[in-house]
């Protein structure tokens, strides 16, 4: 493990790089991330998270997840808001976004624009509301604006 904060955001970087690079080269990225961040999300919230409860609002839900994400040292989410109400949520993210990194190289390499952050939190909407939520990065940039919006599919 690095022995800096540096390296070890250096070494994240290397890994989102790399799994979405992957992602990519199986065909379909999207549903790869959303795999790959469920599994990953769910056991963290298991053992990190156990405590938290999320309100029915999806808005109310991003914000109180960032927070408590936070809190737990995932990520900082300071800078972080959260607009919207039970079924449509306008997040903007700001600087310290731990992939804003990954992302940036991918811009200006020209490659797709895969905001982990709006997968964890379309994930953490589905798993803990039991809702699906298609989501959308509006604008790559400072801030990035993301929405969420609850799907109309339901189940069967």
């Amino acid at each position: 493990m690095p022995a800096t904060e540096d390296g070890t955001n250096r070494l994240l970087d290397f890994f989102v790089y790399g799994m979405l690079r992957a992602a990519e080269s199986l065909g379909n990225a999207p549903l790869f991330l959303r795999t790959v961040v469920e599994q990953g999300l769910r056991k963290f919230m298991l053992v990190n998270l156990p405590t938290f409860r999320e309100s029915d609002n999806a808005t109310e839900a991003c914000d109180a997840f960032t927070k408590a994400a936070d809190a737990s040292g995932l990520f900082d989410g300071s800078d972080s808001v959260f607009r919207g109400d039970a079924d449509t949520v306008h997040a903007e993210i700001g600087d310290r976004c731990p992939y804003r990194r990954v992302c940036t190289v991918r811009h200006d390499e020209g490659l797709p624009v895969h905001c982990v952050r709006t997968f964890v939190l379309a994930e953490m909407l589905r798993i803990r509301l039991d809702a699906d939520f298609d989501w959308k990065l509006k604008r790559f940039g400072r801030p990035c604006q993301i929405t969420l919006t609850r799907s109309n599919w339901r189940k069967g």
